[in-house]
């Protein structure tokens, strides 16, 4: 019971917070400690996320976060696409819209508005978050333009003409594909490297087989799309791209 309590009182005061344009610099001590770090294999702490992430989700379904009306243009950098970059969502294979959404307002817009260097726009912290995205007529904060799934669906997260937010400085010429699911120490299922394989073929004939990359291929201290990926299923994905 005192560990329930516990649980229900921190999504509590998680919850008071939120509603404040400012959440992040309220919930700066948490964010920091348990959202921010990048760690891998840990159960305990990913259960401890979801719950945070999960809440997220719902206040975001039923417009509980307040957003800017207007902010900075976070995409006049955008250049033409030459490169892809292949990613892992990290999570069940089955994870909702709402909750990526709400990972990548916590885990990118968050962050950049604490640090107040919003993708080279300052003196924002303090203000509502703003991405400029948007989808189904909503702001979203997806850090990917697609997801791929299992079942082999593919799902369109931001627009081209979108910089997502997924690999540094590689944002603005490229794009970003998450195959749904946890791949950090195993193989995507075939039909899964297939569907990313047809994506790719079908929108973005003109990259280069050479300008395919992993996550971890160009940002150093990465594991995405997991250990699994060079010398294995990136030879696979490139047979079928080839075709």
């Amino acid at each position: 019971m005192a560990r329930k309590e516990k649980s229900i009182q921190s999504e509590n005061f998680w919850k008071s917070q939120l509603v404040f344009p400012d959440w992040y610099i309220r919930l700066e001590d948490y964010l920091r400690e348990t959202i921010f770090p990048i760690v891998h294999d840990d159960p305990k702490l990913k259960a401890e996320r979801h719950r945070f992430y999960g809440l997220v989700e719902e206040m975001l379904k039923n417009r509980e976060i307040p957003f800017a009306d207007s902010g900075p243009d976070l995409d006049s950098e955008r250049q033409p696409i030459n490169t892809i970059i292949v990613h892992h969502t990290e999570e069940d294979s089955s994870i909702t819209l709402g909750r990526l959404n709400a990972i990548g307002l916590i885990r990118q817009y968050g962050q950049k508005y604490l640090e107040d260097d919003v993708y080279g726009h300052k003196g924002l912290k303090g203000k509502p978050v703003w991405s400029g995205h948007f989808r189904n007529g909503q702001m979203v904060f997806f850090s990917y333009h697609w997801l791929i799934r299992t079942d082999e669906k593919t799902e369109r997260l931001l627009d081209d003409k979108y910089i997502a937010r997924h690999a540094v400085q590689n944002n603005p010429n490229s794009v970003g594909i998450a195959l749904s699911g946890d791949y950090e120490h195993s193989t995507p299922p075939i039909q899964q490297i297939e569907t990313t394989a047809k994506t790719i073929r079908e929108n973005y004939p003109f990259v280069e087989i050479s300008n395919i990359f992993g996550h971890l291929e160009v940002m150093q201290g990465r594991t995405c799309p997991g250990d699994k990926f060079l010398g294995g299923w990136k030879n696979t994905l490139i047979e079928l791209v080839s075709k």
